[in-house]
């Protein structure tokens, strides 16, 4: 995918190329993309990061579940990230909200000589409310960016079929689980451990004649 974005795409005179990932949760950006985040930061492509909700429902409130992210985010290379404070569990009673808090970053935090060139987000066949409200938002705000990608999470309905794939390197995939492991919050979650998501990275990789790979569903494509 990396030609794709390195060539195909025109981008303005003297702007770097940039990609945004959204998630509904601290640990969303992770689990779906972020070997591919961790093989784009180190060819020096930059990464912005934003978070939409506290992720708390579930959680005792003593752990911050954002600076659990912030950290596993630095891992993987991001260079900015951002989290709001959308309720977790009720981000589909904000949507208008998240939609202006989107394009507010869009066009006033990114910085000026960046030009967002892909969107990875939400999945729509998600069983997680929260999930499909922040695709929905993504959808809205991003709409002048060119290039808009689901990716999986533990939620995703089996109607989830990939039709762009990452070949992941072990050493990304290694990247990947280590950020991961700093959501210590949720590390009692069967999703979380390392030899599920490794299973899932091998099914998505034997699917590209790959050892190891994420995938992720076209929601827009321009070439």
């Amino acid at each position: 995918m990396d030609k794709v974005l390195d060539s195909a795409l025109p981008s303005s005179a003297n702007k770097r190329k940039g990609i945004l990932a959204i998630g509904a949760h601290p640990d969303d950006i992770k689990l779906g993309c972020g070997a591919s985040l961790a093989r784009l930061a180190q060819k020096g492509i930059y990464i912005a990061a934003v978070v939409m909700t506290t992720g708390n429902s579930g959680t005792d409130g003593i752990i911050d579940r954002h600076e659990e992210s912030r950290n596993a985010l630095k891992i993987l290379g991001c260079h900015q990230t951002i989290h709001l404070n959308f309720a977790d569990t009720r981000a589909h009673l904000q949507l208008n909200d998240m939609i202006s808090a989107l394009e507010d970053i869009i066009k006033n935090q990114i910085p000026s000589d960046v030009e967002i060139m892909r969107v990875y987000t939400m999945h729509d066949a998600d069983r997680h409310q929260d999930h499909l409200a922040v695709y929905q938002a993504s959808m809205v705000a991003c709409r002048t960016i060119p290039q808009i990608l689901g990716y999986e999470t533990p939620s995703t309905w089996l109607s989830f079929m990939p039709q762009v794939f990452e070949s992941v390197k072990e050493e990304y995939f290694t990247v990947k689980l280590a950020a991961l492991k700093k959501h210590k919050s949720q590390e009692r979650r069967d999703y979380m451990r390392h030899d599920r998501l490794r299973a899932v990275a091998q099914f998505r990789g034997q699917q590209v004649n790959s050892d190891l790979g994420e995938g992720f569903v076209i929601h827009k494509m321009i070439l």
